[in-house]
């Protein structure tokens, strides 16, 4: 593939993934036909079809572009001596920048993509799996300075405990997503209680 076709190609993705995740948010997932998306990307529907067969592997495609987005800026941690609250503060920072980032839609629309979510694939679950180790990935950073300096155990299991904390994070970010009165603020408290809760068991004593 030449460069020039190279970069038709992603301008013509990101134009179904704009139009994707426009009308998703304006109708809803279910409302949305791939006719429409087409329309709105200013393409032929078959077109549409050759590069995502299906408005669920479109959804893998917008996460992918979340994940993509999130990886490349991923925040930079406090400069100066690692210390507990210091680790508090940033890991909370970074679970409150993703889990932000995964609403995508109001909590009604969010609901109809975790239920369509569940209809997918084992290889389109995989792909959304080895896109939440991207994510957690974020954590491993501070989680090693951790360990560093002596707060974490030599034989802690950075990426597991980075796994732990993102996934207890996505069960804040599904419980708000589930529950109509609560809302950001909540969700950055529950985050942050969390956090504080998961590192105190796995925090050195000597």
């Amino acid at each position: 593939m030449t460069k020039i076709m190279q970069k038709k190609r992603v301008r013509t993705q990101n134009a179904i993934i704009k139009a994707a995740t426009y009308l998703f948010r304006k109708y809803g997932f279910e409302a949305t036909s791939m006719e429409s998306i087409a329309e709105r990307a200013e393409i032929a529907a078959g077109t549409l079809y050759n590069y995502y067969g299906s408005k669920s592997i479109l959804l893998i495609a917008i996460f992918g572009d979340m994940t993509k987005s999130l990886t490349d800026n991923v925040p930079k941690h406090s400069v100066g001596a690692m210390t507990q609250d210091v680790a508090v503060v940033d890991l909370t920072s970074i679970l409150q920048i993703i889990t932000q980032s995964t609403i995508l839609f109001p909590k009604a629309i969010m609901r109809q993509i975790f239920a369509q979510l569940f209809l997918l694939d084992a290889k389109d679950v995989a792909e959304l799996a080895a896109m939440d180790m991207q994510i957690a990935a974020m954590l491993m950073p501070i989680l090693g300075d951790m360990q560093q300096v002596g707060m974490l155990a030599k034989d802690t299991d950075i990426e597991a405990a980075a796994m732990l904390l993102f996934g207890s994070a996505m069960m804040q970010h599904q419980a708000f997503i589930s529950t109509e009165e609560m809302d950001e603020d909540m969700l950055n408290e529950a985050i942050a209680a969390q956090v504080r809760m998961i590192l105190f068991g796995l925090l050195r004593r000597d």
